[in-house]
């Protein structure tokens, strides 16, 4: 009977400090409410944080962000359409707070600047060093790497190599292109010269071919050599254009002391179709 007795406190007595807990840990949950913000697709909508924008989600692609050129702590906003569902935008700053808002159409908002947190009265950008810039770029390209195929019909295949777009992606005005080389054979692909070209679309006789030659920023990736049976795949980073008419992009792998040379064209037409980084 003692021990029944002894088991039955025990039992409650487990019971009323997990229930203790719970309660506690039910009130250490902090809800944070959404900013409810208007915006529309006629004019541009500026968030200004005290801190660097680290990172950026938005409920759908309806509502188009980007951060502002060169400046690393001001969100622009803008509706895609003329009218969307209501969604949210989540950020993150360097200093590590989360900012949570509610996102709504409007087709003449009343305000345009916000100033979120507390900000220098005389300064209110926050300007991009060089060196946060380079790794930024590396990052998004390293993200890239790794994203699948979103452009088709561009590709280059001869003597047992596939070469392809996969995808092109900007931000701000860096245009970053995803390239794979597939060798299927047992020689490895040593690459003479990676090139990038603006081409006139035809050569007439009369009239000589004009080129232009573009550098890219950066490349990440292995632009030397493809052993056999391997895939491979580069991103590089060019800064933004578009392509004027009668005229393509020309991309070219060029085999060192071989013939398998590799090219891709690709026309205005699929550039714009450039994706976000996000």
């Amino acid at each position: 009977m003692k021990s029944k007795i002894f088991w039955f406190c025990t039992t409650i007595m487990v019971l009323t400090i997990s229930n203790g807990f719970a309660q506690q840990s039910i009130q250490e949950i902090k809800s944070i409410k959404p900013l409810e913000l208007a915006i529309t697709d006629k004019k541009t909508t500026n968030l200004i944080f005290p801190f660097a924008v680290r990172s950026v989600d938005r409920g759908n692609n309806e509502v188009l962000v980007q951060k502002a050129n060169k400046v690393d702590n001001i969100l622009q906003l803008k509706a895609a359409t003329g009218y969307f569902e209501n969604t949210n935008l989540t950020v993150i700053t360097s200093d590590g707070k989360l900012y949570s808002f509610l996102l709504y159409y409007q087709s003449d908002p009343v305000s345009l600047n916000l100033s979120i947190g507390e900000q220098d009265k005389n300064t209110l950008a926050s300007f991009t060093d060089p060196k946060d810039d380079d790794r930024l770029s590396r990052a998004f390209m390293e993200r890239i790497a790794v994203k699948k195929r979103t452009i088709g019909g561009i590709r280059d295949h001869r003597f047992g190599l596939e070469f392809t777009l996969k995808g092109i992606y900007i931000h701000e005005d860096r245009l970053f292109f995803q390239l794979e080389i597939n060798n299927r054979t047992f020689i490895k692909y040593d690459v003479g010269q990676f090139r990038v070209y603006i081409r006139d679309l035809r050569k007439t006789k009369r009239t000589a071919s004009q080129e232009i030659e573009i550098i890219p920023e950066r490349v990440n990736g292995n632009t030397r050599n493809i052993p056999g049976f391997s895939d491979q795949t580069i991103v590089f980073e060019l800064q933004k254009f578009t392509i004027p008419d009668k005229k393509y992009l020309s991309i070219e792998f060029l085999e060192d002391n071989g013939g398998r040379h590799l090219h891709l064209k690709v026309k205005n037409r699929k550039l714009i179709q450039a994706l976000p980084v996000w």
